[in-house]
């Protein structure tokens, strides 16, 4: 057990937790970052585990112990505090979902609706309703399943950062090819992701099933329920990578998409990948402003501290499936010590 683990379990002891959480900073908004909510068998899953925040049972005893200790609002909620020159609550906490996986309708919503809970979903809008997986995860897949010679992709100017994850033989694994993909600019991903595809079969239909993105009736179930729909860009650009031309239409076309589909205005924004430097920069948030967001939400890890300094590049604690009910507790407690 390392230190943050026992520190972790000591903090959550039944005696210890309810005064430790007497001394947390209650003024912090804590925002949830969640991708999928699945059970997996990790030897056998043909996609990206890391995708996968908490199995079911996980998930429903997060969401117990949040429902019990803080105030989930949305950005909307967030919003008309400003309006209203209101102070935050204590204790606020946004619950946040990226991509868009049907799972998240079929295993998240039932759950948050059980426990009288408000999240927000960020959707990659052109996937939306479609049979079409994520582009991440069909390279997930393809490498796992060893249908990609790696050797011999021509990785342009990431080949530099590729040739730290080669072996001996020249092949590069998934972590190293999804590493150096990311860091691509978007014309010559692009151009990989189609060499990578040429005479690729496709998914069969049991496979594409686990990874299946929502339909717009789903979405419009949950925004109908009171779950707020913001926008992760059409494509899954990572922004930072993409021409200031590219960046504008992905943000106001998913924007748009979005709001027709519900009938309600879209927020926030949350930046993909936006856990590396390269995926944001000044232009982006720039340009997100221009498009009439009023949140940004990236992947870097800790607690809002001062909503209006940081309202383009608001962080978030990540939620990871090997993350112990203690951790996660400890992380929400203390999400600068913990994140």
């Amino acid at each position: 057990m390392n230190k943050r683990a026992l520190l972790s379990s000591l903090i959550c002891r039944p005696g210890i937790h309810p005064v430790m959480a007497g001394i947390s900073n209650r003024r912090y908004v804590r925002i949830l970052a969640y991708h999928r909510v699945l059970d997996i068998d990790e030897q056998t899953y043909p996609f990206d585990c890391e995708l996968i925040s908490a199995s079911v049972r996980d998930f429903e005893r997060q969401m117990e112990h949040v429902c019990s200790r803080y105030r989930v609002v949305t950005f909307a909620d967030l919003e008309e505090y400003e309006q209203n020159n209101e102070r935050i609550p204590e204790n606020t906490l946004i619950i946040t979902f990226d991509d868009g996986y049907a799972d998240n309708y079929e295993q998240a919503f039932p759950i948050l609706e059980r426990y009288g809970l408000k999240a927000v979903f960020f959707l990659s809008t052109d996937y939306i309703g479609t049979d079409t997986p994520f582009w991440f995860e069909r390279l997930a897949y393809l490498v796992k399943k060893g249908m990609v010679d790696t050797s011999r992709l021509d990785l342009g100017p990431c080949a530099g950062i590729a040739g730290k994850w080669r072996d001996h033989r020249g092949v590069l694994p998934q972590e190293g090819l999804y590493h150096a993909v990311i860091r691509l600019p978007n014309r010559d991903r692009l151009r990989l992701l189609r060499q990578i595809e040429e005479g690729m079969p496709p998914l069969p239909k049991d496979e594409a099933a686990l990874v299946r993105p929502l339909t717009w009736d789903q979405v419009r179930e949950m925004a109908d329920h009171g779950m707020e729909i913001g926008s992760h860009t059409r494509s899954h650009l990572i922004l930072g990578n993409g021409s200031p031309k590219e960046v504008a239409q992905e943000l106001e076309v998913s924007r748009r998409t979005i709001e027709e589909q519900i009938s309600r205005p879209v927020r926030a924004v949350s930046y993909p990948i936006a856990s590396y430097d390269f995926a944001i920069n000044p232009l982006v948030i720039k340009l997100v402003q221009l498009a009439g967001y009023r949140f940004g939400v990236g992947y870097t890890s800790g607690p809002v501290r001062r909503l209006t300094r940081e309202r383009y590049q608001l962080k978030r604690l990540k939620i990871e499936r090997y993350v112990s009910f203690d951790r996660f507790r400890a992380k929400l407690l203390f999400p600068g010590l913990f994140a």
